[in-house]
């Protein structure tokens, strides 16, 4: 269990409150380094707001969000580092990133985490390639885009060059470089979804985090994303955080399940044990009496 042996991230008392609303409350858990991590829970348990609290499109009121970028994120480490105010140090354990101290951009930059939304937000007007190359603008600009840019000079062009390389590898691992030059906008909608994730793994990120990525695919669509997002984490040892309402997917490919009701985890541990945990059970089909809970074995987790 890489989550408790080797934490990649590290999240204590998480607290997210929009006036008198909580929606993250005390929330607690942690993501092995090489590990697919789902999110999951009821419409409306706060999943969305955590992913914007650890990408920093919210701040949070309260908590601490620990990244390693390298090692990981061991707890006196992390104690240590928090006491010193800083944001980031390199500790006998890895190389540490406190995220809540950081803007969404130093986030992606430094601490190395990339993510995709719910709704799809590729260029539509832009071609493929164009989409993959501008998501890494800050490998392109290095120490200032200007003058280095439009002459060549300071290694400009070399980074041009591994940005397109990188750009057209992730176009062909996703089977769409023949349409490289088609515009993101052509694309039916389950190709989208791939041009997504592989436009996030174009910044090589050490954690990937994923919103609801099955969200409108048929089943054989599904299927393909599941055969990818385990390829990334078995051959690129990427760390995947998903939300995810489709649990064959959630299953599937999960080693670690994380559950939230109502901004409160319920649940956490793995794919097996979460599907018999009669917590996640009443919170997805809201069944209060036990022999309606044996009644609903099987596959219970469908919502």
């Amino acid at each position: 269990m890489r989550w408790i042996s080797a934490p990649l991230l590290a999240i204590e008392g998480l607290t997210m409150r929009f006036g008198g609303l909580c929606a993250v409350n005390g929330l607690d858990f942690t993501v092995g380094r090489g590990d697919v991590t789902a999110l999951i829970g009821p419409n409306g348990a706060g999943k969305t707001t955590v992913f914007n609290c650890i990408t920093g499109f919210y701040r949070s009121c309260g908590g601490r969000m620990a990244l390693a970028r390298t090692g990981c994120a061991a707890a006196e480490d992390v104690r240590a580092l928090t006491q010193t105010g800083r944001r980031h140090a390199s500790m006998a354990s890895g190389d540490i990133f406190l995220l809540e101290r950081m803007a969404d951009f130093e986030i992606a930059k430094y601490a190395g985490v990339a993510r995709t939304f719910q709704n799809i937000r590729l260029f539509q007007g832009m071609t493929l390639i164009e989409n993959l190359i501008i998501a890494q603008h800050n490998r392109l600009i290095g120490g200032g885009l200007g003058f280095s840019g439009l002459t060549g000079f300071g290694g400009y062009r070399a980074r041009e060059k591994a940005a397109i390389e990188a750009a057209r590898y992730w176009l062909d691992r996703i089977g769409l470089i023949e349409r490289a030059d088609d515009p993101a906008g052509a694309l039916p909608y389950g190709a989208q979804r791939r041009v997504e994730i592989a436009r996030a793994m174009c910044v090589a990120p050490v954690l990937l985090c994923l919103d609801e990525p099955a969200a409108g695919l048929n089943p054989r669509e599904s299927h393909e994303l599941n055969a990818l997002l385990l390829s990334l984490r078995d051959e690129h040892g990427t760390s995947i955080l998903l939300i995810e309402h489709d649990m064959s997917v959630v299953m599937e490919i999960s080693d670690h399940v994380v559950v939230l009701d109502y901004g409160v985890k319920i649940a956490d541990g793995r794919a097996c044990e979460i599907r018999e945990d009669q917590n996640v059970i009443k919170a997805y089909l809201g069944v209060d009496d036990a022999a309606e809970i044996a009644a609903a074995k099987g596959d219970r987790i469908s919502a």
